[in-house]
């Protein structure tokens, strides 16, 4: 019996990714999802130094047939950019325009929308649901179902949660990390015929501001808030400055390789809430102007999803 189920998990993932032959773009060592504006795009961090114009891939909301040209502006100001699904799609939120969307790499296939006003991240759950976090005028996390009916999808459930900033599923230990304006929560998940989740534990932010949360390591979330980014530990429960970046404020996104260690960020200036580089931690940043940068993410797998 459980190889049959794990003939039709394999058969059910392949489906929503696409798995023909050289569909799946898969990992890069060196490449990194960037997105601002409409645009979600992949450098090469070698290749953008040089030319700061190169692409190894870019979407826009026009380019996937599947969403119609109605709701293509919910996705005009992209403030997300997961490598999802073995690095063959991407996850996107638009704030402003207000969106979350799946798009499979290989052929900018749109496998999911939905609106959202102040979307600011998103996470897979295994192959049946999606977790949205949108922030102040929402303020609240919510649950989509995946699948044949995922265009336009609507919610299944929905939780408040004030200046819901960011979400990580950490497949190991079977719980969902999520992160507000001013605390950070644990949940279980009831991925069954009525998904819900339901909050085990919590713990205040250091500071306010609750920004970006994503997996440093593999017991290690970075957490980034008004001003300063901090490391939780998932078994201790604990809170400790990140070194290099303790002190910097405005940390948009903060992304580590888990091959190299190399620590990226973005961080917007005086100038508003965007930024022209993708800089790193002990290296020369990237500059992509004159374009108006949010969050850059490794395409790499995170220790919490995809590693085990």
């Amino acid at each position: 019996m459980w190889l049959v189920h794990v003939v039709l998990c394999l058969v059910l993932l392949a489906g929503l990714m696409g798995c023909a032959a050289g569909a799946p773009a898969g990992y890069a060592e060196n490449e990194i999802y960037v997105c601002g504006g409409k645009e979600i795009f992949v450098i090469d961090a070698q290749a953008a130094r040089e030319d700061p114009e190169a692409r190894v891939w870019s979407w826009t909301p026009a380019d996937s047939p599947e969403i119609p040209a109605a709701h293509r502006s919910w996705f005009r100001a992209m403030d997300e950019c997961k490598p999802v699904l073995g690095g063959s799609a991407v996850l996107g939120c638009s704030s402003s325009g207000g969106g979350v969307v799946l798009v499979r790499r290989s052929d900018k296939k749109c496998l999911f929308y939905a609106a959202g006003r102040n979307a600011h991240s998103a996470e897979l759950i295994g192959e049946k649901l999606l977790v949205g976090a949108f922030s102040f005028k929402s303020d609240e996390l919510r649950l989509y179902r995946l699948g044949s009916n995922a265009l336009a999808a609507k919610s299944v459930w929905t939780m408040p949660l004030y200046g819901a900033h960011g979400v990580v599923w950490d497949r190991a230990r079977k719980v969902l990390w999520a992160l507000g304006e001013g605390e950070l929560l644990k949940l279980s998940v009831n991925t069954g015929a009525k998904p819900s989740a339901e909050v085990l534990a919590k713990w205040k932010l250091p500071s306010p501001g609750g920004h970006d949360l994503f997996p440093l390591d593999e017991t290690h979330l970075a957490v980034t808030v008004g001003r300063g980014v901090y490391r939780f530990n998932v078994e201790a429960e604990t809170f400790s400055p990140l070194p290099k970046l303790a002190e910097q404020a405005n940390v948009k996104s903060v992304s580590r390789h888990p091959g190299t260690g190399q620590v990226l960020y973005t961080q917007s200036g005086p100038q508003g809430w965007w930024t022209r580089k993708v800089r790193f931690v002990g290296g020369e940043p990237i500059v992509l102007g004159p374009l108006k940068l949010y969050k850059a993410r490794w395409n790499a797998p995170n220790a919490f999803s995809y590693a085990r």
